[in-house]
């Protein structure tokens, strides 16, 4: 169980430490980005 434990805290801590740098800012206004487009195609005729 203890195992288990570490395992799922230094994976959490991995997960902080690539969503706390920079470049995943610019990937998520990109999706943000094509989500909006493809609402916007999807009103206009």
């Amino acid at each position: 169980m203890a195992n288990m434990i570490a395992f799922c805290d230094a994976v959490l801590h991995l997960v902080a430490d690539f969503l706390a740098s920079e470049p995943i800012i610019y990937l998520f206004g990109l999706i943000l980005l094509c989500f909006i487009a493809k609402t916007v195609k999807v009103l206009l005729p």
